[in-house]
């Protein structure tokens, strides 16, 4: 019921700070793991980082085309993550199923009201 298993990611960012990048990186974690994974996710460590691609493009921005001169920096990352998952499996999980039949009193007091 209860497994542990390390799983890789190869993930990509960018933004105006180095620190900006990783944090796309690691927000993406949860998302991409819930999409491939159908096990109950109860807990994401990262225990490795690697970077594979990093690179920083700087480009200088105009005001209108002429007016305010600035350099801007973009930076961009692609890192493997090894990440360990503590999961539940829930397809080993055995549920009792009941079977409820409402009588016809039950039945028109929730149409009268469907709020309840």
């Amino acid at each position: 019921m209860y497994k542990e298993l390390d799983y890789t990611l190869t993930l990509s960012g960018s933004g105006e700070s180095k620190e900006a990048a990783f944090q796309q990186v690691f927000g993406q974690i949860k998302n991409k793991l819930a999409r491939e994974i159908p096990e109950l996710i109860l807990r994401i460590e990262p225990m490795d980082v690697e970077v594979l691609k990093a690179s920083q493009s700087t480009y200088k921005e105009r005001f209108l085309g002429i007016l305010f001169p600035r350099n801007r920096t973009k930076y961009t990352i692609e890192v493997r993550v090894l990440v360990r998952l503590r999961v539940i499996e829930l397809s080993k999980i055995e549920f009792a199923e009941e079977a409820q039949q409402l009588s016809g009193n039950k039945l028109l007091r929730l149409k009268k009201n469907p709020n309840t």
